[in-house]
Order: C-alpha cells, then structure tokens, then sequence
C-alpha cells in the first residue's frame, strides 16, 4: 500500500508538471488554429437539437452543485462501514478541491487564453444577447477538471474503498462510462462555445494531477 502511495504521489507530480508546461505552451499560443477549428467542425456536425441535452451533462460539475457533490464524497470515503469507524483522511478531499480551484484561477490569471467569441456560443444565458458577459479568459476548463477529478475519486470509492465492483469486466465498464462522462463534458463545453480544446485539455490534466493525489489517502 506503501508503495502504491508513493507511485500515485510520483505520478500526480507528473501530471502536475505537465499541466504547467502545457499551460505555457498554450500561453504562447500552441492550438491556436487547433482549438477554432475544432469547434467549428464541432458546431457544424452536431445538430442543434441535443443543445439542450450538452448543458444538462454540465449541471453536475457546474461550480455550485460542484460543491455539493464534494460534501458527498466526503462523507462516503470518511465513513467505513467494515470497520465501523471514520477515516479522518477523507477530509483532505475538499481540500484538494480547493487546490483545484486555485490551479483554475492560476490559469485564467496568468496563462490568459482568451474565450471563445461570442458569435460561437450556443444558447447564450440570457435572452438579451447584448447584456451576456463572456469569460475574457477561458483556460483552463473547471468544468472539465471538476469532472475529472470527480471520476477518480468515484472509481476509487467503488473499486478500491468498498469493493462494489469486482469482477474485470465490471471494473472495465464502470472506468469507461466515467471517462466517457469526463469526453462528453468535454466536447459539451467545445461544442458550446464556453471553451476551446486547449482548455478542456488544461483541465483535464489539473483534474487528473489532484484526484492522483486523492487517491493515495484515500483508499
């Protein structure tokens, strides 16, 4: 267990690092063309009428449900229902939240990638498109990130924690309805308009880096 601790704590480091260096690369522009392009083929492939079903994947990873969905991890990695007692390392779940939301406001301070123009977005919040106020900086994606992080952390709870899934090919479907729920958020937010492919990449990276770091205290 030991060592399993400190590969995941080697391997967050990682990840961490290349969400830095990916996060400079993009500040200079890297994807650029990927990134508007990628909607755009986005846009133009994906009918109108599954608008409203690409929001209503977000809701969930949104920054306020977000929030409630921490408190419930929490007390369902806190409590040990075997043993009988509380695992008082579960409480370093919220914190690595907030270490998520520091790394987005990192991004979207420093990295400064600008948003999407208007004229992309679909659905627009408001019925008066003139009062809509856009993001000016987009990078990196916390909707992405939230929904990566919430990923590991539920894989981990089911597999690893409580033992709910154990055969191969249980524990094979229940990774890839979770990393296609973290896909589908993804290109939810492309598609969209809210961000660009660099961003969701950003935050998928800063999602998976802290959720690493989750896992070893966790389990």
């Amino acid at each position: 267990m030991k060592k399993t601790r400190v590969f995941l704590a080697l391997l967050a480091l990682l990840v961490l690092l290349s969400f830095y260096v990916f996060s400079r690369e993009v500040k200079r522009g890297f994807l650029h063309q990927v990134d508007f392009d990628t909607t755009v083929r986005l846009q133009a492939h994906i009918p109108a009428r599954f608008d409203g079903m690409w929001n209503a994947i977000t809701f969930f990873v949104e920054p306020t449900p977000s929030v409630f969905v921490v408190g419930l991890l929490t007390i369902a990695a806190l409590i040990d229902f075997k043993k009988k007692k509380l695992r008082w390392k579960a409480l370093i779940i919220p914190l690595l939240f907030g270490a998520l939301v520091l790394g987005e406001l990192y991004g979207k301070s420093v990295v400064h990638h600008p948003s999407p123009p208007f004229f992309m977005i679909k659905n627009p919040t408001t019925v008066f498109p003139q009062f809509y106020v856009n993001e000016q900086y987009s990078y990196p994606s916390g909707h992405t990130a939230r929904a990566t992080f919430f990923g590991f952390v539920i894989y981990s709870l089911l597999t690893i924690r409580y033992s709910l899934i154990k055969r191969k090919k249980q524990n094979i479907l229940a990774a890839l309805v979770i990393i296609g729920f973290i896909c589908m958020v993804a290109i939810g937010k492309i598609y969209l308009g809210h961000h660009w492919l660099s961003d969701v990449i950003g935050g998928g990276l800063l999602g998976a880096a802290i959720s690493l770091l989750a896992l070893g205290l966790i389990c």
